[in-house]
């Protein structure tokens, strides 16, 4: 895979073909050639990529969001891609830690059923 940094530096990143094949799936990436693929976003183009998709409105409680959640985390085999992030405020992603999110909305059912 080849992109470029923050700073706007090339690099070049060896992957596994089935997580190219995810990447390019879900619009992170794009074939250059049989042997390459490229990153379309930074890390930076990214960030900005969700939360203005987003609205900066969390996904979890509709409040104000200025961070990036992934709802099948990194941890258990998520990527960051645009079908897998959202934008979440600071309470939200801290809350949901590194839970799916089906686990996280049963936690927060719970918790209403006992107020």
């Amino acid at each position: 895979m080849r992109g470029k940094t923050d700073n706007g530096r090339s690099y070049y990143q060896e992957i596994e073909p089935e997580l190219a094949k995810i990447l390019v799936r879900e619009n992170a990436a794009y074939v250059v050639n049989r042997h390459t693929i490229r990153r379309i976003y930074s890390n930076r183009e990214f960030r900005k990529l969700i939360l203005t998709r987003d609205g900066h409105a969390c996904y979890f409680c509709g409040q104000y969001g200025d961070t990036i959640d992934h709802l099948l985390p990194r941890a258990k085999g998520g990527h960051t891609t645009p079908v897998n992030c959202v934008c979440a405020c600071n309470e939200c992603n801290h809350s949901k830690a590194d839970r799916d999110l089906e686990e996280f909305t049963e936690s927060i059912a719970r918790t209403f059923r006992s107020e």
